[in-house]
């Protein structure tokens, strides 16, 4: 499929954000493909993101290497693959390989405007307490840990990989009283905020505490020239879905995994 110049340098930027957004402990070049291993925690940290090809490996001697990588960490071999993903026949191959497709996202993206027109002032919530802490936050973590719809397993080592990110970050935490409400986190790069990690306390959804979140990370990641957002959701996640269509964000394109089986 032929992609607009314009929308494929787009993806290329928010694919290269969002990897740095969420940083591998360990990261190997293979001809332009990056091998990350993060001891297996998260797919993004522990899989291959190939949207740089330099050409000077064969693909079945890249496939391998691979394979001989992850082999060697006691990993299935993993990729990422996106409509901007290198060689355009690198998902076909795998398919034939008999890798599995799994996790397939949704990449959606919006203007900073967009959402603080489709959001409310905290002042309509004076219920809510948000702070945004600009290092990493134990009490955050605490509060994202514990209702993150996520597997819990290795949340050590997600601790791990928020401590590493080196652009801008912010960690919102909204309270309700004493009581962690919701949490989400901003990553500001290149005048584009990455959303991760958001989460509401499961008895305290459908106040606003979600769209407060947002409000206030976009109201951040402004001060720091932030003028558009991104964030991936999962297709199967439909309730997050519904909440980012109706704060103005679109889709801008998809991926999915390609696992070993």
């Amino acid at each position: 499929m032929t992609i607009d110049p314009a929308v494929h340098a787009q993806i290329q930027q928010v694919e290269a954000l969002a990897a740095r957004a969420w940083p591998a402990a360990e990261i190997s070049e293979l001809d332009g493909w990056r091998l990350r291993y993060t001891d297996g925690v998260t797919r993004r940290a522990n899989s291959v993101w190939p949207n740089v090809n330099t050409h000077t490996m064969p693909l079945a001697d890249k496939l391998a290497a691979v394979e001989a990588f992850y082999k060697a960490r006691t990993l299935p071999s993993r990729y990422q693959i996106c409509p901007v993903a290198q060689p355009a026949e690198l998902d076909n191959a795998l398919s034939e390989r008999g890798y599995a497709a799994v996790a397939r996202t949704a990449v959606q993206t919006a203007a900073a405007t967009t959402i603080l027109a489709n959001t409310s002032p905290l002042r309509h919530h004076p219920e809510f307490a948000v702070e945004v802490s600009e290092t990493f936050d134990e009490g955050w973590f605490a509060a994202y840990g514990s209702f993150a719809e996520e597997d819990r397993t290795g949340f050590a080592i997600r601790r791990t990989i928020l401590q590493r990110i080196v652009p801008s970050t912010g960690f919102a935490l909204l309270q309700i009283g004493d009581q962690p409400a919701a949490v989400g986190l901003g990553v500001v790069e290149d005048g584009w905020l990455g959303i991760f990690c958001m989460g509401t306390a499961p008895h305290l959804r459908r106040r606003g505490a979600a769209h407060a979140i947002l409000r206030t990370l976009t109201i951040w990641g402004q001060l720091y020239g932030a003028q558009q957002v991104y964030l991936q959701v999962m297709d199967h996640n439909v309730a997050a879905r519904l909440l980012y269509t109706r704060v103005g964000f679109a889709t801008l394109y998809h991926y999915h995994y390609r696992e070993q089986r």
